[in-house]
């Protein structure tokens, strides 16, 4: 159990056992302040053990309804219903057995059964407290938790702002470094003569992507399918220039790329990875796959290391790496083989998109 873990469960604990005192003090059958009683000592062991425990099976609940709210289209006000019908209706079952075991202990343990006689079995006073406490502190808890849940969404946000201005300059370095340039402006001047078709499509592309690096990257995630249209425009200077020495399939399905939202850059990351460690002729290409497989963006390259490229630093991956953890518990996964090279990136959904992009 870690620190918070352990200093929640303490605080519930807590106050559990204050709310018990209230209820010891109105029972006039138990002494609190004077003489020690083994029924006194049962009442506050069961009443601390009983209602800690169905605070936790209340709050794993409440999570799990949350999971399906975010998981889910339909509107927050039909999940916010959910949640307070469950919250009451459970915190009413929860209360009238805490009475009622409470009532059969007290009789079969205590011999109780005369006090108990002209009790009715709801015990409404007794039960209806329990329930009006029970949705006041969970009221407070949720609020409680959905406070400390904002502030650290806000400082993940942060963070998140900072390995997107780390990206925003790997990306910007990479596109509008004098070699990319000059390597472009190459490509362009050898074929402006003769073909003024393809001169007129690389300029026209050329423009595409320095415009996507400039105003993508101010947002956090960008939709599958923008993505997938900069690094075509991409792929087409580099084909460009090296004909076919590079060969790109991508495998995905038009639904995936419909719903799915990626942090800009990323699969141009990849492939710009690909192509700058790797060596390949027309002979010997460089094979690159963008696919789709168990919930996670795939790309794939086949690996021919380049002899200067032992000592990477591995920083556009690393960054990338950090980059995904802020928006899923699922990590991007790294596959390197002798013969490929492969990472897989897990799909991001509209909700990802709207909870970041405001």
């Amino acid at each position: 159990m870690d620190r918070q873990k352990s200093n929640k469960f303490f605080v519930r604990l807590l106050l559990i056992f204050i709310i018990h005192f209230i209820f010891k003090i109105g029972d006039q059958s138990i002494n609190v302040f004077s003489d020690f009683t083994i029924r006194g000592t049962v009442f506050s062991l069961y009443f601390v053990i009983y209602w800690i425990c169905a605070w936790y099976i209340a709050a794993f609940f409440h999570r799990k309804i949350q999971q399906k709210q975010k998981d889910s289209i339909l509107n927050k006000k039909r999940f916010t219903f959910l949640l307070f019908l469950f919250h009451f209706t459970f915190g009413f079952l929860a209360s009238f057995l805490a009475n009622w075991f409470y009532r059969l202990w007290d009789i079969y343990f205590f011999e109780m059964g005369d006090a108990w006689a002209s009790v009715w079995l709801l015990n409404p006073e007794f039960t209806m407290s329990l329930l009006m406490i029970y949705m006041m502190v969970f009221s407070i808890d949720i609020y409680y938790n959905t406070s400390i849940k904002a502030k650290e969404d806000q400082i993940q946000l942060e963070k998140l702002k900072r390995e997107n201005t780390l990206a925003q300059y790997l990306n910007l370095k990479s596109q509008i470094e004098p070699h990319f340039l000059f390597n472009s402006l190459s490509v362009l001047s050898s074929i402006i003569y003769t073909d003024v078709n393809l001169a007129s499509e690389l300029i026209l592309r050329l423009s595409k992507i320095l415009r996507y690096v400039i105003e993508k990257n101010e947002f956090i995630l960008v939709p599958l399918s923008e993505e997938i249209t900069f690094l075509e425009n991409y792929l087409f200077l580099i084909q460009t220039r090296f004909d076919e020495g590079i060969i790109f399939e991508n495998k995905l399905d038009k639904a995936i790329i419909n719903s799915s939202y990626v942090p800009p850059s990323s699969l141009q990351l990849l492939i710009e990875n690909a192509i700058k460690h790797n060596k390949f002729t027309q002979d010997k290409p460089l094979r690159i796959k963008l696919f789709y497989e168990k919930e996670y963006l795939m790309v794939n390259n086949n690996v021919h290391i380049r002899d200067d490229m032992e000592n990477s630093t591995k920083q556009g991956l690393d960054n990338l790496i950090g980059r995904f953890l802020h928006f899923t518990e699922k990590a991007v996964i790294i596959n390197k083989t002798e013969t490929s090279f492969t990472v897989s990136m897990p799909v991001l959904s509209k909700e990802h998109y709207e909870r970041f992009n405001i």
